[in-house]
């Protein structure tokens, strides 16, 4: 099996924990307060799989060349 991007890999567990702490605090607290809290960690992990995502494209294209 071929090894994944560190970035894809970080992206997607950095999405999927943040997502989750997310709905943890916003059932404790209110929407508003969770939204306030984890407003800039989504867009700069989705940059991070974005990133990785175009990387492992880059690599499998170089592979087929």
């Amino acid at each position: 099996m071929r090894q994944i991007n560190p970035l894809f890999l970080t992206g997607t567990l950095g999405m999927l924990f943040t997502s989750m702490f997310h709905i943890l605090m916003a059932a404790m607290t209110s929407e508003e307060t969770a939204a306030a809290a984890f407003w800039m960690l989504y867009p700069v992990f989705a940059v991070v799989l974005i990133a990785g995502t175009l990387v492992m494209m880059k690599r499998k294209q170089a592979v087929k060349e």
